[in-house]
């Protein structure tokens, strides 16, 4: 045993390669050791199956086994728990202990524990106050609001900014390319970006080479993805019984054969759905000298969905290299990014017609085409031998799913390219001056071939190709009887940004100062469209091209140039502390857009405030053993938003319409007139305006940490969607600041982290965040806008004062009727039977109408929350991600809308359905009525987790430093939930007026499993 003691040497140092001094150096478990000296080395003698202890106060503690190692070097890393660590806080850094203001914080290491297309989704649950809702369609995007939402038409994306430079997204960056995601949530913070903040910001920092040796990785996984919640629906047999009820209850004449007569029962789901793979492969190269940083990453992403033949791939490639001279007084950092994507679409409508198609549909008949819902009304078998014109109907006009999929053939390409080159020059040490210049560069090209001659055959099966070639002669320009059509769209979008700022830091004694001055010039979507249709192109995929069709038909070519958008910029921020302890941050940004040319009132002002006052540095809590930091914040701010419609006035001419034109005069002579259609109403940027209250707390040697906050923000001029009313001088809808709007809450976040004697390192935290959203005021005549049109002439949501913004509006249900006779002595809404459902008389004057309609919340949760556990035991890794929202509703448009009455239903409905008198009050019977109500409004309330991930690394496998780690992952292997329908969690362009918060044509969510590969050397 003597025989195998050596003495092991190594250095310490941190991120910056500065060596550490005074680094503690034990033999795990053991009272032995030694402390690393002014340049950061040690010596100490070892054991090989001894495990060296490395701890620093404010850094993360590591573990590393000795093996046949005699060199030991070490990086220490800020540990994320501690207020030493620094965040983005645009045009600087800024320590988490100086902080005024309310910034949420995610490193890579969180980011990479659940791997993602878009980092955005990877950080579902991880920071308080941010509502992510998820999306799962390959290729999607997320969509995130922050604090609330405050805007009914104006954008209501936050502003993304990736190593400086303003981006519309960050779909097109590898996940493993960053860093770290800051988010500013509150005014204060978020200001310093003006016009564009109102829906916070989103900072996203690259990762960049550090001097010392190369190093390589690479990081490699293969995933399955499959539905996580799939429902139920009724099979042949059930479909026929429930048909059949409704057909009598309407009085048909007909019946559905029972089941064994039929030919088919189809799953329509076992038959859409597929087993989804997704592979993602990335290697990097990282190091730097003393003259140059350097960072290189190539990044193969390829995701094949639910849906046969749908398919998303993208290709990135990222270089970040700093160029350094005068010993770092000179550097020059060149940032580049280009990313190549290809996707084959298909439309999420086929989840809809899966669930409504009838189970006697086949997918296709014996001759090939594809199955439709006919049936036979005198034998009541659905099938496609037609022997007459007066036996043939329809079940319903659903269409069949698997041909949708199958017909759709469009193609989407882009490249994207983002860059941007940033000179620092420090002319003092108190003093530097940056100027930056970013491009971005985007090409889209989507291109669709529709088989119009197939989707006609396929319509009837009875159909041939000889009465088409017939109808294409009898109408030889009718596009109606083209074989095919095909359409071309290239888009070219171009941005560029210029900025310069001068940063002061100085301290004077116990004074600490840092300010900022800045100019930024942008102009934005610089480009071009182009679209061209043509019919009758060749049938090979080879020979598609709008040349090349048919001359028998008119082709349509147009090319339109956007008008840019400039932004011209003047900001400051000024950031004081004396001592540590008493903070003022006030910033202020001046911004004039030209996106308000027309009412000529381009500028606008945005300024802010915070203060702050660390508590625990006050002489008479110096003795507080158990308190290591406490500090009181509070802010004020105001924000703008510049993405708003278009706000130019029209005038509305037609010389052939009679509304606006006037016969009069002794010869009745017809005089072309004009009308005004939408008037500019002096539309400009939406404002928000915000205040809060918040303190950070670290007790028990940092290992418990707590944070809160409190803030009230509001939109003072939400722009509306305004229908004019009769008496109105325009005769079309237009755009017009009409109410405002509040959201006020609270933000909680709690975390424990601790490593024992025994090696294991494990970290518990939680978030939760409160949101309410109101509508607090509404100029006169904009109120009782209406939206979430359900497309059958049912609308679901209203605007109104003391409601959430276009908060879900319909009538209460309140049992079904069991008797004719109880319908006739009650208040009914159209012609109920018994088995419908029945409708509240709010204000009991004896008749249901839109007076009797109630608000019923808002698809947005007023509760959003986090936890993450994670585990650490020498070479063994394990986390637990979980995410929940909790107050909203949904509306189950798959249960509810129904078009013709013949299509299918779960197999919960058809259990629990009304069947006569007694059988049910809560659920209605077959022939249920097609109204929106509060029968089909769920709860959205759910619980996911999202992330299981078991992970083991090897160490010096080939050489010493090398590692290999091996991890496997479940996404979203679980989901509680009450809702009946595929996911609560349903993801649109977040537009309140439209169908957000509606199942109709939602991609459902999945469940994935993933095995990794992470190589370091």
């Amino acid at each position: 045993m003597y025989g195998q003691s050596k003495t092991v040497t190594g250095s310490v140092v941190d991120s910056e390669n500065e060596p550490m001094i005074g680094v503690n150096v034990i033999i795990q478990g053991t009272t032995t050791g030694t402390v690393t000296d002014f340049d950061g080395n040690y010596s100490i003698s070892v054991e090989p199956d001894n495990v060296l202890e490395f701890s620093y106060i404010g850094m993360r503690p590591q573990t590393i086994r000795v093996g046949n190692q005699t060199v030991i070097n070490v990086v220490m890393e800020d540990d994320a728990t501690m207020l030493s660590e620094t965040v983005v806080i645009g045009y600087g850094v800024q320590k988490k202990a100086d902080l005024t203001g309310s910034i949420g914080n995610v490193t890579a290491e969180s980011i990479m524990r659940q791997p993602a297309l878009n980092a955005v989704q990877s950080i579902q649950g991880k920071v308080s106050g941010v509502n992510i809702i998820g999306n799962d369609q390959p290729g999607s995007e997320p969509t995130i609001i922050v604090r609330g939402l405050g805007t009914a038409l104006g954008g209501r994306r936050p502003l993304y900014i990736v190593d400086g430079f303003p981006v519309d997204d960050i779909k097109s960056i590898n996940s493993s390319d960053i860093a770290s995601i800051d988010i500013l949530k509150d005014a204060s913070s978020a200001s310093i970006y003006g016009v564009r903040a109102a829906n916070g910001v989103i900072l996203v920092t690259t990762k960049k080479g550090k001097t010392g040796s190369s190093q390589i990785n690479v990081e490699s996984y293969v995933g399955i993805k499959n539905i996580q919640n799939r429902v139920k629906m009724a099979n042949a047999s059930q479909y026929i019984e429930y048909y059949n009820e409704n057909l009598a209850s309407t009085g048909a004449s007909y019946r559905l054969a029972d089941a064994s007569r039929q030919m088919y029962d189809t799953d329509w789901y076992d038959e859409l759905l597929h087993t989804g793979i997704t592979t993602n492969n990335v290697v990097s190269l990282s190091g730097g000298t003393e003259r140059v940083d350097y960072f290189f990453s190539y990044n193969y992403y390829d995701e094949k969905g639910l849906l046969e033949g749908q398919k998303y791939n993208r290709t990135t490639i990222r270089n970040n290299n700093v160029y350094k001279f005068f010993n770092n007084r000179l550097k020059f950092t060149q940032n580049l990014n280009i990313s190549f994507s290809n996707e084959s679409p298909k439309d999420a409508n086929a989840f809809n017609e899966a669930y409504r198609q009838s189970p006697l549909v086949p997918v296709r008949y014996p001759n090939g085409r594809y199955g439709q819902s006919f049936v036979n009304t005198s034998t009541g078998i659905v099938g496609y031998d037609r022997q007459d014109e007066e036996t043939l109907g329809r079940l319903n006009s659903i269409g069949n799913p698997m041909f949708s999929i199958a017909n759709q053939n469009d193609k989407n390409k882009t490249v994207y390219i983002q860059g941007g080159m940033e000179g620092e020059v420090r002319i003092f040490d108190f003093l530097k001056f940056n100027s930056r210049l970013g491009v971005t560069k985007n090409y889209l090209t989507n291109r669709g071939f529709n088989d119009i001659r197939n989707a006609w055959l396929n319509s009837d099966p009875t159909r041939t190709l000889e009465e088409f070639n017939r109808y294409k002669e009898a109408e030889p320009t009718s596009t109606t009887y083209a074989n095919n059509s095909f359409k071309v769209e290239d888009k070219e979008y171009f941005r560029w940004i210029w900025e310069n700022y001068l940063t002061f830091n100085q301290s004077f004694d116990r004074h600490n100062v840092e300010v900022v001055l800045g100019a930024s010039r942008e102009k934005t979507n610089i480009g071009k469209e182009m679209f061209a249709l043509g019919y009758d192109v060749p049938e090979k995929s080879q020979y598609w091209n709008v040349n090349l069709a048919s001359d028998q038909y008119a082709k349509t070519v147009r090319q339109t140039y956007f008008t840019p958008r400039a932004l011209a910029s003047y900001f400051g921020r000024l950031q004081y502390n004396y001592d540590n302890r008493y903070y003022l941050s006030a910033t202020v940004r001046r911004d004039g857009s030209s996106t308000f040319r027309s009412s000529g009132d381009y500028w606008g002002t945005f300024p802010s405030v915070g203060l702050g006052w660390t508590i625990s540095r006050e002489s008479f809590l110096q003795d507080v053993e158990w308190l290591d930091f406490l500090k009181l914040r509070g802010t004020w701010g105001k924000l703008g938003n510049q993405d708003v419609p278009l706000n130019v006035s029209q005038i509305l001419t037609d010389p052939g319409s009679a509304s606006y034109n006037y016969v009069f005069g002794p010869n009745q002579d017809l005089v072309y007139g004009a009308a005004y259609g939408t008037p500019a109403v002096g539309l400009t940027w939406e404002i928000t305006k915000e205040w809060g209250l918040g303190f950070d707390m670290n007790t028990l040697q940092d290992r418990l940490t707590f944070n809160f906050d409190y803030y009230e923000k509001r939109n003072t001029n939400t722009i509306l969607h305004v229908s004019p009313v009769l008496n109105s001088p325009y005769s079309q809808d237009y755009y017009a600041h009409g109410a405002e709007v509040k959201n006020n809450g609270i933000e909680l976040a709690i975390g424990w982290s601790d490593q024992l004697k025994n090696g294991l390192y494990y970290e518990i935290s939680a978030n939760y965040s409160y949101n309410k959203n109101r509508v607090i005021s509404i100029e006169p005549g904009y109120d009782g806008s209406t939206g979430g049109s359900l497309a059958n002439g049912q609308i679901t949501k209203r605007l109104a004062e003391g409601q959430p913004l276009y908060a879900w509006w319909m009538f209460e249900a309140d049992g079904v009727w069991q008797t004719q006779e109880e319908i006739n002595n009650g208040a009914t809404y159209g012609t109920p039977a018994p088995g419908y459902l029945k409708y509240k008389d709010q204000n009991g004057d004896g008749i249901i109408d839109d007076r009797d309609k109630v608000y019923m919340g808002s698809y947005l949760p007023t509760s959003n929350y986090g936890i993450h556990v994670g585990l650490g035991y020498r070479n063994f890794d394990f986390n637990i991600d979980g995410y929940g929202v909790a107050g909203n509703k949904v509306y189950n448009g798959l249960k509810g809308t129904r078009i013709d009455g013949g299509e299918n239903v779960t197999l919960e409905t058809f259990k629990n359905r009304w069947t006569g008198p007694g059988s049910t009050n809560v659920n209605p019977g077959a022939d249920r009525d097609a109204y929106a109500s509060s029968y089909y409004l769920e709860s959205g309330a759910f619980f996911r987790v999202n992330n299981i991930t078991l992970g083991y690394t090897f160490e010096d496998l080939v050489m010493p430093g090398t590692k290999l780690r091996l991890y496997f992952t479940a996404q979203n292997p679980f989901v509680i939930t009450g809702y009946s329908g595929f996911t609560p969690e349903i993801n649109s362009d977040g537009d309140p007026r439209l169908t957000t918060g509606v199942e109709l044509s939602a991609y459902p969510s999945t469940r994935n499993f993933l095995f990794g590969v992470n190589i370091q050397f």
